[in-house]
C-alpha cells in the first residue's frame, strides 16, 4: 500500500524537528551551549517524540497518532518553560507563546490526521 503525500510530508517534518532537537542535545553535551540541564532533558524528550512520530507515521503504526500528539504537547511545554528556565522577560515570551500554541495545534492536527488515516487503512475490507 502506498503512502499519501500528507503522510510523507509528516514523516519529513517530524524527522527534521526530531533531529533538530537532538542537534541541540549534542551541542549541549559537547559544550557548545550552556543550556540548563532541564532544557536539555526536555530536548531529549522532544527529539525522541519527533523521531517516534516520524517512524510511526512511516510504518503506519497504530501508535503514530499518540506520538504526534506527544510531540506537540512536549514541544509546547518546552517552549512554555523557556521563560523560567532562561529567565526571559514577559515581552520576550510573546512570540514563544504563539509558537507553543502553533506547535501544539500542529501536533493535535497531525494526531487527528494520522488517527483518521491509520484507522481507515487498518480497517478490514469487505
Amino acid at each position: 500500500m502506498g503512502r499519501s503525500r500528507a503522510s510523507i510530508i509528516l514523516v519529513v517534518v517530524f524527522t527534521l524537528f526530531g533531529l533538530n532537537a537532538w542537534v541541540q542535545v549534542i551541542n549541549a553535551i559537547i559544550g557548545g551551549s550552556d543550556d540548563p540541564r532541564a532544557l536539555v532533558i526536555l530536548q531529549i524528550l522532544v527529539g525522541t517524540a519527533g523521531i517516534a512520530a516520524a517512524w510511526g507515521t512511516w510504518r503506519g503504526a497504530r501508535w503514530a497518532p499518540a506520538a504526534a500528539v506527544s510531540y506537540g504537547v512536549l514541544t509546547a511545554a518546552m517552549l512554555a518553560s523557556l521563560g523560567p528556565l532562561l529567565d526571559l522577560a514577559a515581552e520576550e515570551m510573546r512570540g514563544i507563546w504563539a509558537g507553543a500554541a502553533a506547535v501544539l495545534l500542529f501536533g493535535l492536527w497531525a494526531g487527528w490526521y494520522l488517527r483518521r488515516s491509520t484507522g481507515r487503512s487498518s480497517a478490514p475490507r469487505p
